[in-house]
């Protein structure tokens, strides 16, 4: 994986020479240069660059410090500090065992005497030190074009690092070194913990439960947000024909607090939030297990355990444990559990 040169901390950013961005390679080649920190920042954040990337593939002889032909997984982390106005982003390659390829820090600030950004980066290529700086060519769309000159093991050699982002989730970075070098390509994607989490749950689908009476009550699960979010739309249909949407219930990943959270409002103005406690996998069986508390009943907290059981054909709903205000209470529909076919 071509490095991404601005990375998390400054530890190694105190040594390093930094080069300010070119506005007249910009203006040749009809890119266009940021007029301010804020903008240049804006840039990276409208694209969501802020983050952690992941990609694998294998190394190419391209960088001096790192051998080809080495199979990685590279994870990149970009923040943004309003604090200090600045982008800090770190890196990391690895071997399938854990073994670190190459790791390394760096930084992309304004200056204003230079009425430019800067960017440096330095870290270690199989142990041994790098540095580098990089010189901004301009942005053309979702792309971003960069000079970097990297020193490593007493050799100089000077790469163009272009950046494409190719959706809210993905990006492709292409690297050469010099003018004629061959291009290594790595497509990056966003991590997506809470996503890659829910997919397991095999929830998603049409869920359909008719009662005595003839009403069927749908719940609809699909994916929303690019695949961060599993969306629940619930719908009832009378036995005399009449329908309404009662209820919508989200789970999404909450990285403040590391969980899969969840919401669910309904049409009584109700809100209660929750979160999974746990997802387990037995066959072609899933068990989620999660706690929720919230307003219900003009006011009154309620708050309970879900279990629900997946199964290729259907959908097992139960509670433990429901209480308003803190006080034990069986609603008429808590105790007994409720099964839903899957129709698609």
């Amino acid at each position: 994986m071509p490095r991404t040169f601005i990375n998390l901390t400054t530890a190694f950013v105190i040594a390093i020479v930094t080069v300010i961005a070119s506005p007249d390679l910009a203006s040749a080649q009809n890119m266009t240069m940021p007029k301010s920190m804020n903008e240049f920042v804006n840039w990276h954040l409208d694209r969501g660059v802020t983050g952690v990337w992941v990609n694998t593939g294998v190394t190419k002889d391209m960088w001096v410090g790192i051998p080809a032909g080495i199979p990685f997984t590279g994870i990149n982390t970009m923040v943004y500090s309003p604090e200090s106005d600045t982008l800090y982003n770190s890196q990391q390659m690895t071997t399938d065992d854990g073994r670190v390829i190459s790791t390394g820090v760096g930084l992309m600030y304004w200056n204003d005497e230079l009425k430019a950004p800067m960017a440096c980066s330095s870290g270690f290529d199989m142990g041994k030190p790098y540095t580098g700086t990089s010189v901004l060519k301009g942005m053309d769309g979702d792309t971003i074009h960069w000079e970097y000159t990297e020193i490593s093991q007493g050799k100089t050699t000077t790469y163009t690092n272009v950046m494409e982002y190719t959706g809210p989730n993905t990006r492709t970075q292409t690297v050469t070194a010099g003018k004629d070098g061959e291009p290594w390509v790595t497509n990056s994607v966003r991590a997506n913990p809470g996503g890659d989490l829910m997919k397991t749950t095999n929830l998603v689908g049409t869920w359909q439960q008719e009662s005595p009476d003839g009403s069927v009550s749908t719940i609809r699960i699909s994916w929303i947000a690019d695949g961060h979010v599993l969306k629940q739309e619930g719908t009832y249909i009378s036995k005399d024909g009449k329908r309404m949407e009662t209820d919508l219930y989200v789970m999404y990943w909450d990285p403040v607090n590391d969980h899969i959270a969840t919401m669910y409002l309904d049409g009584h103005g109700t809100v209660i939030h929750g979160k999974v406690d746990s997802i387990t996998t037995d066959g072609g069986k899933v068990t989620i297990v999660s706690s929720h508390e919230g307003s219900r009943f003009n006011g009154l907290t309620m708050s309970t355990q879900m279990t629900r059981v997946v199964t290729d054909t259907t959908l097992t709903t139960s509670f433990q444990g429901m209480a308003l205000n803190g006080m034990r209470h069986e609603l008429s529909w808590s105790e007994n559990k409720s099964v839903s076919k899957r129709v698609d």
